[in-house]
């Protein structure tokens, strides 16, 4: 295992490279769980703290580290110290308004449940050390719950309703996961599995006061806004993504987006002829899907004929790495997603082993709400849906990730490049040949395409706009043609996601990039040349990401 240290990956400037270092030990000491994720084990055992005092000490540390990255004069910079010194500056005033102004602990209860969450799984799905030393980490991170939600109780204040509600289900959903966690460790012996058996119960006791403290004490009471409102979407966004376009013109390039799937969606349509109308076709492609019991086989046999594709076609540079294990998708995680990926760090030296997280139906859910889920993974959606989870979507990304020469741009992430990448595949496989040319084939991708652009245009509506809960859902029905359980899925992680724009905005700005690279490389341009040197600097911003691609080309 990897020696706990930054040493390596860092700026060569010697004023940079201390403030790199004391930045990434500030951020990964803050947030525990992230640190054990990106490979970084020394606070395997800890869970953040809320505390007045911790709160106080982490504000002061990000003074001085802004103060010191204040300092540096960005232009005597070689190339990749620059972009580390500009991601450093983003992170580090994004880290300060968490804590001064936006501060998410007083405003959504799940995410404690979120902390607790990916607290488990990081030790439990992740191969690092030895068994029995995770073991007794993840009891010292469950004996940890009761205080967290303690703290939870005195900070909250007047949350959300609809993040209340959200977390009353969370919080439901995840006691199975705490009473059953002994389970990952069921190798080792008896006396451990029992003591880690006795801790879970003891969190899952604790989940369950928090749960009746929710509802008793905010369940009908809680009327906070949960919108950010213009000027502080703006100004996030800005130092998350490193945009700097008005909202007014951001938002007009999503429409025109939308318009542009529409345009295409009608004339995919209308190219099957036989006077089919819109919602034939989509019935018609929803109801070609696997049972509940055979989805994860299927997938299976997608992932397989994926990669072969990417590799045949010379999308990119396909990574070595084991192929990720497909198993189904937490309970706690099932209102958030459809698919998703797990992978282990970049700074972790153990096998490269991911899962890919498939979300079932609800067991206990209704036929009908069954019946509807289902027909999202009918058999071209899930295709698109592994394309962008796997094969060349974010498992590629992620596989070539330790191999960046930046640390602090293998931790810190622009989400608008990792989500923006693996929804540009979707595109791109069916681009260069993906289904044979089937049209059911293309409008499954426009169909996610659309999707995604509803959060675009959702997120910024919502949070520094005019558009209610009820008019998103009804915008995702009507204008992205999603069934009533996912538009309401949708509008719902609208609330607590106001930047899922990230993922029209991220495709956007990769085609934009490779008509450039186009231009500047000329006949020595090819997709393979272009995605490999898009996914060699990190995941930065595509404001950094650009004068890396360029300057050094």
């Amino acid at each position: 295992m990897r020696d706990d240290t930054f040493e390596h990956g860092l700026p060569t400037d010697p004023q940079l490279r201390k403030v790199a270092r004391d930045t990434l030990e500030e951020t990964l000491r803050a947030f525990p769980y992230v640190a054990s994720d990106v490979g970084i084990h020394r606070w395997d055992d800890a869970m953040p703290d809320f505390s007045d005092a911790g709160q106080r000490a982490r504000s002061e540390s990000l003074g001085r580290l802004r103060s010191a990255l204040a300092d540096i004069n960005p232009t005597g910079l070689t190339l990749d110290d620059w972009a580390d010194w500009t991601t450093l500056t983003n992170q580090t005033a994004l880290m300060t308004d968490d804590l001064v102004d936006w501060r998410p602990e007083t405003r959504d209860p799940n995410l404690y449940n979120e902390i607790v969450s990916e607290s488990v799984l990081s030790l439990t799905r992740r191969v690092f050390g030895l068994p029995i030393e995770r073991a007794e980490h993840l009891i010292a991170r469950l004996d940890a719950v009761p205080e967290l939600l303690r703290q939870a109780e005195r900070l909250l204040d007047n949350p959300p309703r609809i993040f209340v509600a959200v977390a009353l289900r969370q919080f439901e959903a995840t006691i199975p996961m705490l009473t059953e966690v002994a389970g990952a460790f069921s190798d080792l012996p008896s006396d451990r599995v029992d003591m880690l058996a006795a801790a879970g119960r003891r969190a899952a006791e604790a989940y369950g006061a928090f749960i009746e403290y929710l509802d008793q004490r905010w369940s009908t009471r809680a009327d906070g806004d949960f919108r950010l409102g213009e000027t502080r979407y703006q100004r996030r966004l800005g130092w998350q993504e490193g945009v700097d376009l008005p909202l007014p013109q951001l938002l007009e390039r999503g429409y025109q987006e939308l318009a542009r799937l529409h345009a295409q969606l009608e004339q995919e349509v209308a190219g099957m002829g036989r006077n089919l109308s819109l919602s034939d076709v989509l019935q018609a492609l929803r109801k070609d899907h696997p049972s509940a019991h055979t989805l994860l086989p299927n997938v299976r046999e997608v992932l397989d004929e994926l990669r072969q594709f990417t590799a045949d076609h010379g999308l990119l540079s396909v990574p070595p790495a084991p192929q990720p294990d497909v198993v189904e998708t937490p309970a706690f995680m099932r209102l958030w997603t459809f698919a998703s990926l797990s992978t282990p760090g970049a700074l972790e030296t153990g096998p490269m082993k991911a899962h890919y997280q498939v979300t079932l139906p609800d067991p206990q859910a209704p036929p009908n709400e069954v019946e509807e889920h289902l027909q999202g993974f009918n058999r071209w959606s899930m295709r698109l849906i592994s394309a962008h989870e796997v094969y060349p979507g974010h498992f590629a990304q992620f596989a070539v990730l330790p191999t960046t020469p930046s640390t602090v741009r293998k931790i810190f992430w622009s989400g608008a490049f990792v989500e923006g990448w693996a929804h540009y595949t979707e595109q791109l496989v069916v681009d260069e040949g993906y289904g044979d040319g089937e049209p059911w084939m293309r409008i499954a991708q426009i169909m996610e395409a659309l999707e995604r652009v509803g959060r675009y245009i959702v997120g910024i509506r919502l949070h520094a706009g005019d558009m209610t809960f009820d008019q998103a859902k009804e915008f995702f029905i009507t204008e992205c043609h999603l069934m009533p359980v996912h538009a309401q899925r949708e509008a719902i992680r609208g609330t607590m996601d106001p930047f899922y724009l990230i993922y029209t905005f991220g495709k956007l700005e990769i085609y934009r990039l490779r008509e450039r690279a186009k231009t500047a490389w000329g006949s020595e341009f090819t997709l393979k040349r272009f995605h490999d040197q898009l996914l060699a600097h990190g995941m930065p911003t595509f404001a950094v990401l650009e004068r890396l691609l360029f300057t050094s080309s």
